[in-house]
């Protein structure tokens, strides 16, 4: 009597335990990224070690397919079964190709065993069967690759060559495992990549289109998130001109980060906007901002908020501070803090109470303000060094002059990734022709 480990229940219960290994490190691999072609790359290389003598992956369409990857178990021929397969993927002389018709029915198709007369039968033209027996295949599963939101989007080969074992009903099963996790990382990716794109069309309408053109005043604005993943946040600028052609200006941050924070950042800076250019006491705006700010957002929600109205003809700058960062300013030589004391954020305290206090210093030819949220500070966790880091780039000549002045002052002050978002606005008074 045959021993249990020569039986054909041993061999059952192998195969099983090697695909389930592949399908738990294929799962950590397909949850590893967002760039779903390199991953799935990876995936098809590890499958190609381990479940299948030759892995081939395809995204598309009967009519426009694109492969994605192909590996070999022997890594050395991956280049030459790449080239291969692209030579052949919109052969369509016979229409019972595989992967045809799996695209076509959405169904997975299986042949254990592979002979010349399938290559005749099965191959797409004279290319595909050159290719079947210059890879020598012999058993073949190609599953489709399916994502619940926009159903088959490709398909996944899997081929034993030569005198490797041939599949069995079993390996079905996993292949087609397989192809569902690839086709949920295929589902997350696009996904993302719609959400990106939805996001930045936000961000875009939630910042100013353009800043106003004003003859003697260069303004100049940049803003960047705390991480590409999210693009949008709470940070937010505005210039804008007034009735009397005086330039309003605004800047902030809401608390968080995302949709909901970008949103809150989009109403408040209208909010401010509006008021502004209704009433010029930047007191009263800011009491305006804080009502509507504590009556429409969700509790424990704060936003700093710094607003100015540069006077052309005065030649001053009067700013009010709900504990924003102060600007500042340089005019010969010199740098001022707008706002020596900030009152409370809007939704802290009930600013009809203890009202904030405007400031009013001369903005002269020649003299540069900079409005910025505390991302350009804090990337270091030392605000303190990070403000006589800004006031030292504010004070070079090279910086006020750049192209853009704005982008610049990141540039010198936040040399790599951060954790917050950045807004910065600079506006230069030219000197008197």
């Amino acid at each position: 009597m045959p021993s249990f480990e020569h039986s054909a229940d041993y061999e059952r219960f192998r195969a099983d335990a090697e695909y389930m290994e592949f399908l738990v490190a294929a799962g950590e691999l397909l949850s590893s990224s967002l760039d779903y072609r390199a991953t799935l790359k990876t995936v098809c290389e590890a499958a190609a070690q381990s479940i299948a003598d030759l892995c081939i992956l395809e995204v598309g369409s009967i009519n426009d397919r694109e492969l994605i990857a192909a590996a070999h178990r022997d890594a050395a021929r991956n280049a030459e079964l790449e080239r291969s397969v692209a030579r052949v993927s919109h052969e369509r002389d016979r229409p019972a190709e595989p992967v045809w018709t799996v695209l076509d029915r959405g169904r997975t198709v299986f042949f254990p065993n592979i002979d010349e007369r399938w290559i005749d039968e099965h191959a797409s033209g004279t290319r595909h069967a050159a290719l079947m027996r210059q890879f020598d295949y012999r058993s073949l599963i190609v599953v489709p690759v399916r994502s619940q939101i926009w159903g088959v989007t490709g398909t996944l080969t899997l081929v034993r060559t030569g005198s490797s074992e041939r599949y069995g009903p079993d390996a079905v099963r996993f292949a087609e495992d397989l192809g569902r996790r690839c086709g949920v990382a295929i589902g997350k990716a696009r996904l993302h990549s719609q959400t990106i794109d939805i996001a930045e069309r936000f961000q875009k309408a939630a910042l100013p289109h353009a800043l106003p053109e004003v003859p003697n005043f260069t303004l100049d604005a940049f803003y960047e998130p705390a991480d590409a993943a999210l693009l949008v946040g709470g940070d937010w600028y505005d210039a804008f001109l007034l009735r009397n052609g005086d330039i309003g200006i605004s800047v902030g941050d809401i608390s968080g980060h995302g949709m909901e924070s970008a949103a809150l950042m989009s109403s408040t800076r209208n909010a401010i906007r509006m008021a502004m250019v209704i009433e010029p006491d930047l007191s009263a705006v800011l009491r305006h901002a804080d009502f509507v700010f504590r009556n429409e957002t969700p509790p424990d929600t704060l936003c700093t908020a710094a607003v100015a109205v540069i006077g052309r003809k005065q030649g001053t700058l009067t700013c009010a501070s709900a504990g924003h960062p102060t600007p500042f300013i340089w005019s010969r030589g010199r740098i001022t803090a707008a706002i020596a004391d900030p009152d409370l954020p809007l939704g802290c305290a009930d600013m009809h109470a203890v009202p904030p206090r405007p400031n009013a210093i001369a903005f002269e030819p020649g003299a540069t303000a900079l409005f910025y949220t505390d991302g350009l500070l804090e990337h270091e966790k030392n605000y303190i060094a990070g403000e006589a880091a800004l006031r030292a780039a504010l004070s070079d000549v090279s910086v006020r002059q750049a192209r853009s002045p704005a982008r610049e002052l990141r540039d010198r002050l936040v040399g790599r990734a951060h954790g917050d978002d950045i807004s910065v606005l600079v506006v230069r008074r030219e000197d008197d022709a």
